[in-house]
């Protein structure tokens, strides 16, 4: 039996598609570790974390309270989910408990 240099699995088949390519950056979340990002407290998640959005992506913000706004400065990434870490208030929160 002849072994085929063309592999449909292994070959780039992406190049026959009727299909546009799209480029990933490695860094698609816009953000990375040490970045400083100001945010809008939305929601308080049962840990006690701060939840806010950025860029389509959730940001958790220790000790940040509900409806404040924060500048945070991202310490890690894990999956879709941002940690970061209040440098300062911006705005203190307009909601009394």
């Amino acid at each position: 039996m002849r072994k085929h240099k063309w592999n449909p699995y292994t070959s780039e088949v992406q190049r026959f598609s009727i299909y546009p390519r799209i480029q990933g950056s490695s860094d698609d979340m816009g953000v990375k570790p040490g970045d400083i990002i100001t945010l809008s407290i939305r929601n308080v998640d049962g840990k006690g974390y701060g939840v806010a959005m950025y860029r389509g992506k959730r940001i958790l913000v220790y000790n940040a309270s509900l409806g404040s706004r924060v500048k945070a400065r991202v310490t890690k990434l894990v999956g879709d989910i941002i940690y970061a870490e209040p440098i300062e208030t911006i705005k203190e929160s307009d909601v009394e408990y």
